[in-house]
């Protein structure tokens, strides 16, 4: 098999480090032995074609926009304004049982018809304390208990957050310390979060940009987001062209305090945010410098990219769509397991949280895949017609 020689496709090779004594003794023998190192074990950087032929190959598999609601994309609430609306899915994980609590305080209706008593996701019941009835109630993302903050963003009671950070395994387990599915959680926060949106309708939502002009090209794009008061906010970006060139990289002053830098996922420190000084502001100019309305934009779950960079887009690619979950939509297979499945390549092990640039290039390098395999398809099914003996005859004609 043919691989491209472009810098980055043997970026993921790894030298050969068996020790073998008669072969170090042949080696001392013919020196020039020793620089003849065998070829890595093939990890499937699929061979590039050109942006034209990509473009292409790729338009069957844009997202419609009825996809895109569905699957959580900001789309325009009109046209040539910068309000976003999104709908979200709720949530697919299940919810573990949880008892009675026999020492919670009596439930007292708020005299609202569509209030629940839990508390209707992004209000709060009705409360004697001033600052409690400015208060919003949302829903933690990681241990799934409700708290509450002002609307400045202030907790309304400083709770630590208990939680598993690791998935569920097809055995009920968390993978993160293999406890049983609804176990108290092995990990502790100072505070809980909310990605900043809720299940339903979202909107209308301030500060989306768009392209207005064409400008062609393709290119992948991943972030890492951290959670501040407002939710989930852009920390970090990545960009690569579709020859898997690095276009642009930035760190990200979010807009509201932050309350968990999510480095575990997001890799984002302290001290990285501290020396950032580009705003999301900053990011979406510079980005619309290359982006146009028709450039095809690809990405792993690209609707959560798009909206930390409240980016209107309508030309997208998403790997969690090219890929499907063998149950169904909700149900998305992740990155990690795709890349190692399909590319047999390890993302995401870092102890030290995600890269938005190789998580691009695994979203681009899955995408040459699908689309190398799709010609290979139709070259099997849609062989060339046989070439026929020169007929001067026919040709003169």
């Amino acid at each position: 098999m043919h691989f491209c020689t472009h810098w980055h496709d043997w970026f993921y090779q790894e030298p050969n480090v068996a020790v073998d004594p008669a072969g170090a003794a042949a080696r001392r023998r013919k020196p020039r032995d020793r620089r003849r190192s065998p070829p890595a074990p093939a990890t499937s950087t699929p061979q590039r074609i050109s942006a034209e032929e990509l473009a292409e190959a790729l338009r069957p598999h844009l997202l419609s926009p009825k996809r895109m609601w569905a699957l959580g994309y900001p789309l325009e609430i009109e046209p040539n304004s910068s309000k976003a609306v999104v709908y979200i899915n709720p949530p697919p994980r299940p919810r573990p049982f949880k008892s009675f609590d026999v020492n919670a305080p009596e439930f007292v209706p708020s005299g609202s018809h569509s209030d629940s008593g839990r508390g209707s996701w992004g209000s709060t019941p009705r409360s004697e304390s001033d600052e409690e009835a400015d208060a919003v109630e949302h829903l933690c993302v990681r241990c799934d208990k409700m708290f509450r903050m002002t609307r400045d963003g202030e907790y309304v009671f400083e709770d630590s957050c208990v939680y598993h950070w690791g998935r569920i395994s097809s055995d009920s387990r968390h993978t993160c310390c293999d406890a049983p599915f609804g176990s108290r959680g092995c990990s502790t926060a100072r505070f809980h979060v909310w990605s900043g949106t809720k299940p339903g309708m979202n909107g209308p939502l301030e500060g989306y940009v768009r392209a207005r002009s064409p400008r062609g090209g393709i290119y992948a794009i991943d972030t890492e987001m951290c959670y501040t008061t407002a939710g989930l906010e852009l920390a970090s970006i990545a960009v690569i062209a579709a020859d898997g060139r690095l276009v642009y990289r930035s760190l990200v002053k979010p807009s509201f305090p932050v309350v968990d830098h999510n480095t575990r996922f997001s890799g984002i420190r302290p001290r990285d945010l501290a020396r950032a000084t580009k705003t999301l502001r900053d990011v979406q100019n510079d980005i619309l410098g290359f982006i146009g309305n028709d450039t095809i934009l690809i990405g792993h779950a690209l609707e959560n990219d798009l909206r930390a960079l409240k980016l209107l887009h309508g030309a997208v690619v998403d790997t969690c769509a090219l890929y499907p979950h063998s149950r169904g939509f909700p149900l998305r297979r992740s990155l990690r397991a795709l890349s190692q499945e399909l590319l047999g390549r390890s993302v995401q092990r870092s102890s030290s949280g995600h890269s938005p640039l190789e998580d691009a290039r695994a979203a681009l390098d899955l995408v040459l895949l699908k689309v190398h395999e799709e010609r290979a398809q139709q070259v099997l099914t849609n062989p060339l017609p046989i070439l026929q003996p020169y007929d001067p005859l026919i040709c003169a004609a």
